[in-house]
């Protein structure tokens, strides 16, 4: 007990001298854990959609994109004859994202940010912002992700498609985040001190 009341000292300190790092840490430890339910998601919900519907006789390829050598679809889940494509995936695909964006907006408005902003406002934001950036995550995947699917096995794939995505989201929502829960004003001042320090 003694320990850990030591170690949660230990971090309100740290915290209080070094916000913006201290917040960037619990924004990676939360988004790591909405990364595993993610990957969870992703394992079961394919397959169970796969065998008990027939979506995966159906493409799923929405979006056509032409930029010089690459021509794709934002969302490219063809039909694959197993549970990695079709309709079934892309069904599996959107609602792992709307689970694990129930879960990941709590925890990064209230527990990260901290933020007391008109929750309304924050949510329409957080949406629209999700909506960019799963497009352009989705297009990007459509690049490496026929890659992965014909060399690994579906466990691994699936673990790499979370971890590049997650990587890649991880950078663009951070940012995206401060915008949208805005701190209060001495916070702000904190942070902005901090990193004119560093």
């Amino acid at each position: 007990m003694q320990l850990t009341h030591g170690i949660v000292g230990r971090w309100q300190r740290f915290a209080e001298s070094h916000a913006l790092i201290a917040e960037m840490a619990k924004f990676s430890g939360l988004s790591f854990l909405v990364a595993a339910l993610q990957y969870l998601l992703l394992t079961f919900l394919p397959v169970l959609l796969f065998t008990y519907t027939g979506w995966g006789e159906t493409p799923a390829q929405l979006l056509h994109v032409t930029l010089g050598p690459i021509d794709t679809y934002a969302f490219d889940y063809p039909v694959t004859g197993d549970a990695l494509g079709g309709l079934s995936y892309f069904v599996a695909f959107v609602l792992m994202l709307v689970i694990s964006q129930a879960v990941n907006f709590p925890l990064q408005r209230n527990v990260t940010f901290k933020s007391h902003g008109n929750v309304w406002f924050q949510l329409a934001w957080y949406a629209v912002a999700l909506v960019l950036i799963t497009m352009a995550c989705s297009l990007l995947m459509s690049l490496y992700v026929p890659f992965l699917a014909a060399h690994l096995d579906p466990a691994i794939y699936n673990l790499a498609v979370t971890v590049i995505n997650g990587g890649v989201q991880l950078v663009i929502y951070f940012p995206v985040f401060k915008i949208i829960f805005p701190a209060d004003k001495a916070r702000e001042s904190a942070d902005e001190r901090e990193l004119v320090a560093a």
